[in-house]
């Protein structure tokens, strides 16, 4: 198991609420997200217009992919608390099919992956006996 959490991601009036992936390997120097094709076009960020592109470097080779800067606000979706809201940048990959978080984007909300077989996680402002479980995989 991987450790996913939900969020909810809005623009324009238009709110997605999915899991996203939290993952480690996905090393940023800026608060970056992927997001499928599906999850793009509910919030009007496909097909693309006036955007930039990123060249990401994957396992499969380098790929050119539909960047947007501060695009879209994310936030945690917890059920015993309020999360804040961030702006995030987005990266639109047609190769992937569910919401990835960055390192970046993850330490921004102060996830702390405590064991990632499990899937288990806290907030770095949570009290040390809480911890929290994996949201399910949510595939688009």
């Amino acid at each position: 198991m991987a450790c996913r959490v939900k969020v909810k991601l809005r623009r324009d009036g238009r709110v997605v609420e999915t899991s996203a992936l939290v993952n480690s390997g996905f090393e940023t120097y800026a608060p970056d997200i992927v997001i499928p094709v599906e999850v793009a076009k509910r919030l009007n960020l496909w097909p693309p217009k006036e955007i930039s592109f990123a060249v990401l470097d994957t396992g499969g080779g380098e790929v050119s992919t539909p960047y947007y800067e501060s695009a879209v606000e994310l936030e945690l979706v917890l059920p015993d608390r309020e999360s804040k809201k961030e702006l995030v940048n987005v990266i639109v990959n047609p190769h992937v099919h569910e919401v990835l978080l960055s390192d970046y984007v993850a330490s921004m909300f102060g996830i702390i992956l405590l064991d990632l077989k499990k899937g288990l996680w806290r907030l770095n402002d949570d009290p040390v006996n809480v911890v929290r479980k994996s949201a399910e995989a949510e595939e688009w």
